[in-house]
């Protein structure tokens, strides 16, 4: 009996004290005061610990403090409500508080200070005494614990490569097996000077042996391609993922009070994921430059191992009827910069520009190997035995050296006769006296469809006809009404071609002001300035500017030599720059005077106003 009225006696006091709380209210507020503490003040690398900031008797913090230790990885976690009541001295003391906790994962060994952090409570600035944490390497008894801090690695297919190609690369995230945990983002890869290939969702392998010790495996693929030569640095990579990381278990002897304390968010019912940042070092890459020498006419950029196969159909056609051909450019490279290959012999034939359609190989992510199919309308303008031969050049980084493919189709028939524009000869007026000894020109002999009367002359009495004057009077003011219906309508609508022509110097004109600009990078100013030039020939041509190569804006020089060659070195750095395909990262250098092929642009693009 008096076992149960001490249970219920405890048991009212603890709910005296609830309702304490609930209908008297916390009671005042403590001082504020600020603290920082460690979960525990010794690690061992890669182990996930916490960092907490607790202010209490005051409101939040205004800010959140920033918190950074050099050596090691501090990532804010949250904030979390505490609320306490402190018994003693005769009475209870309400108190309530915030904590500020952090997660904290080193990078290397040895003796870390966290220094004194400043918060402001209130509009009043607090300050954190500073906390010290010694990082040790890891012992025996230590390895049952799980490491949440994940190993990241990049792997190159090769160590030295030529402008333009295509390097395949991986990177690699090696997590310890006992940890639960998924990845949050795609990989951060720093560098400049080289394009990227878009990364598929990565492959994970369960159970990988690395150092005598079980990980996890995330392999993400990609490709790179430099665009300038020299040395470079790929990386460093930074891949994130969540991990659920274990936390210490407090010791027994915890009372009922204990649920108000600090140790409520250190318990493990508690523990959550936390966001790992886990970096992998930088690798070299020497990239040498494509040689000068031995550059074909038919190259365009390919760099890799390609090969050639063309077909053609129908294999009889008339004169002035189009031939399909059909060209298969297939094997490994930076597909990208892969062009249709050009006619081996222009002569005689009409082209007109190709399609183009590109398919990756089924076991290829990444679309360094596949075919691409060109297909090109020809028409022959001559009687041809032959259906026309293309030529594909490509730079072969194996062999280092440039090679041309050839593709030879087979025999093509062509009937009929070449299209000859008849001279149609002039009305002869009867009033106009043939001189004496001139023989007057033959009539000709219709044998055809019946057509035109040159021996009739010109309608004598024309107005005196049977339709009279009154008629084309009347006739003429009617066709004068419509012809200013007409205009009215189409005033205000200019023609297709007018229409091109404006967009085209609209175009130039805000890539000239983008041009002056400071901080463009290589990589657009030179495809810029080429697009000038382009746009430049295509109004005077009246040709499409995406047509327009080198050699055709090279006529924009008008025999000075230094506008030649101003235009000759822009085609030639943005036929470098673009080499990789898919645009530039980094870049920003001085490449060329560029001040003096901005006066080019001025002279050859910026006289719109004076046409």
């Amino acid at each position: 009996m008096k076992q149960a009225w001490g249970i219920l006696f405890r048991g009212m006091w603890v709910v005296g004290i609830w309702l304490g709380l609930i209908l008297g209210g916390w009671g005042a507020d403590a001082d504020v005061s600020v603290k920082a503490s460690l979960e525990r003040g010794v690690t061992v690398i890669g182990e996930s610990l916490q960092f907490q900031i607790k202010v209490t008797g005051g409101k939040q913090a205004t800010d959140i403090p920033d918190v950074k230790v050099e050596g090691l990885e501090v990532s804010y976690a949250g904030a979390t409500q505490q609320r306490s009541i402190q018994l003693g001295g005769g009475g209870r003391r309400n108190e309530s508080s915030t904590v500020y906790v952090y997660t904290v994962v080193a990078e290397k060994n040895g003796t870390f200070t966290f220094p004194a952090v400043s918060v402001d409570v209130g509009g009043k600035e607090y300050q954190t005494s500073p906390v010290s944490l010694t990082v040790q390497a890891s012992s025996a008894d230590e390895g049952a614990r799980p490491k949440a801090m994940g190993i990241v690695e990049i792997t190159l297919g090769k160590k030295a490569a030529y402008v333009g190609e295509m390097i395949p690369m991986e990177v690699r995230l090696y997590v310890d097996s006992r940890v639960r945990w998924q990845p949050a983002a795609m990989p951060e890869i720093g560098g400049e000077g080289f394009t990227k290939v878009k990364m598929p969702e990565p492959t994970r392998t369960e159970q990988v042996k690395k150092n005598g010790i079980d990980y996890d495996l995330l392999t993400f693929k990609t490709a790179i391609t430099p665009i300038k030569a020299g040395k470079m640095s790929i990386g460093p990579v930074v891949v994130q993922y969540n991990a659920q990381v274990p936390r210490v278990q407090k010791k027994a002897g915890r009372s009922i009070f204990d649920i108000f304390g600090d140790d409520a968010f250190g318990d493990p019912i508690f523990s959550q994921m936390q966001l790992i940042k886990a970096k992998g070092e930088a690798v070299e890459l020497t990239v040498k430059p494509l040689p000068v020498a031995g550059k074909p006419r038919s190259f365009s950029g390919a760099v890799g191992k390609f090969e050639l196969v063309a077909s053609g159909s129908p294999r009889e056609v008339k004169m002035g009827d189009p031939v399909t051909m059909k060209l298969r450019v297939s094997g490994q490279g930076n597909f990208d910069r892969v062009e249709a290959p050009i006619l081996k012999d222009a002569k005689g034939w009409r082209a007109y520009p190709a399609s183009a359609n590109f398919v990756k190989d089924a076991s290829d992510e990444l679309g360094i190997r596949g075919v691409k199919t060109f297909e090109q309308a020809v028409i022959p303008e001559d009687r041809q035995t032959e259906m026309p031969g293309y030529i594909f050049g490509y730079f072969d980084p194996e062999l280092e050296k440039y090679l041309e493919l050839v593709g030879e189709v087979g025999p093509l028939k062509v009937t009929g006769e070449k299209t000859v524009v008849a001279k149609v000869p002039a009305v002869k007026d009867p009033a106009v006296k043939v001189e004496e000894g001139v023989k007057p020109e033959p009539v000709p002999v219709v044998t055809d469809i019946l057509g035109q009367r040159y021996d009739e002359g010109v309608r004598k009495g024309f107005w005196a006809g049977e339709w009279g004057k009154e008629f084309w009077v009347v006739q003429g003011i009617l066709g004068g009404i419509l012809l200013v219906v007409v205009g009215v309508r189409l005033r205000g609508r200019p023609s297709a071609a007018v229409a091109r022509a404006v967009g085209w110097r609209r175009e130039k004109g805000k890539l000239l002001e983008r041009l002056r600009g400071v901080g463009v990078e290589d990589g657009e100013f030179f495809s810029g300035a080429a697009r000038v030039m382009q746009i430049e020939v295509g109004l005077r041509e009246g040709v499409d500017p995406s047509g327009v190569d080198g050699v055709m804006a090279g006529g924009l020089a008008g025999g000075d030599e230094g506008i030649g060659e101003v235009i000759e070195e822009v085609f030639r750095v943005r036929g470098e720059l673009l080499f990789g395909g898919g645009g530039v990262v980094g870049g920003g250098g001085a490449m060329g005077d560029r001040q003096r092929i901005m006066k080019t642009l001025e002279k050859v693009g910026g006289n719109d106003a004076n046409r």
